[in-house]
């Protein structure tokens, strides 16, 4: 038997609907704005929907700047740090939520205890280590900062916990060892897990804005959110329709994997919680 829709779903579905009108509305003025003429994006009395749609904007923006170049180093960079945070951070998640050794529980402390420290503490260290190793002006010094992820360890070793520990044994048991019970029997029960380092990773790298900027100083080095500043120009300032259309041709991708992954990545954010 059908259940009857009682006024609390009602009044559930409308917060629900309120709360994502709120979250959706500043993506659509930037969708919207990027089709605007320059003296209609602020305007007294506002209005979401251009009056002219203006095509151009994105020829402009895209040729204000190489956002084709631009775009091959940012994907370049965020495949590296997906790569290595999924590859990195499932075995330390692994050695933290099923392996014993010494002092486990004081390193996973101290490793929590990182994740309180702003990415800018460490910079300068970082970027004199880059230039000591060379990977200034690297697709790999771009990357280097998104190597690993304490939050992602963290996730990743949550999910682990949940795999049984008799499923280990009986693979032990088998003739497996760590390395063997790690690819064959833990990764493949952590599938949602794997998927939502990968959707966190790309993010932090795609939208990493100052380390990019410090550790390049060419243009074919360079990435989408630096290129950003291209269409800030000294005498005229910051041309808004063709920055909301650069935004607009960025946040493309982002969308694409996300919706790609959704499935995935809810699914480990809930399963993480679990334990």
């Amino acid at each position: 038997m059908k259940k009857p829709i009682t006024i609390w779903d009602v009044l559930r579905q409308a917060l629900l609907i309120f709360f994502a009108a709120v979250i959706l509305f500043p993506f659509l003025w930037m969708f919207f704005a990027s089709f605007k003429e320059e003296q209609d994006v602020f305007v007294e009395n506002f209005q979401l929907l251009p009056t002219a749609w203006r095509f151009q904007n994105y020829i402009d923006a895209w040729n204000a700047a190489p956002f084709g170049l631009f775009y091959i180093n940012s994907l370049k960079a965020a495949a590296i740090s997906v790569v290595c945070q999924t590859v990195f951070c499932s075995m330390a998640a692994y050695a933290f939520a099923k392996l014993e050794f010494p002092f486990k529980k004081t390193l996973f402390s101290l490793m929590l205890a990182m994740m309180v420290l702003p990415e800018e503490a460490a910079i300068i260290p970082n970027y004199l280590f880059a230039q000591r190793m060379h990977l200034v002006n690297t697709s790999f010094g771009v990357a280097m900062m998104q190597l690993v992820n304490v939050f992602n360890i963290f996730l990743m070793r949550q999910i682990f916990m949940t795999v049984p520990d008799d499923l280990l044994q009986s693979a032990r048991l088998d003739g497996c060892g760590s390395f063997q019970t790690f690819l064959h029997i833990v990764l493949p029960n952590a599938k949602s897990s794997i998927a939502t380092v990968a959707l966190l990773s790309f993010l932090n790298s795609w939208n990493n804005y100052m380390w990019p900027y410090m550790v390049t100083d060419e243009n074919r080095y360079r990435t989408l959110q630096i290129g950003l500043r291209y269409l800030i120009r000294p005498d005229l300032g910051p041309q808004w329709p063709m920055i909301m259309a650069a935004s607009t041709m960025i946040l493309i991708p982002v969308l694409v994997l996300f919706v790609f992954l959704q499935k995935y990545f809810v699914e480990g954010m809930i399963t993480s919680g679990i334990k």
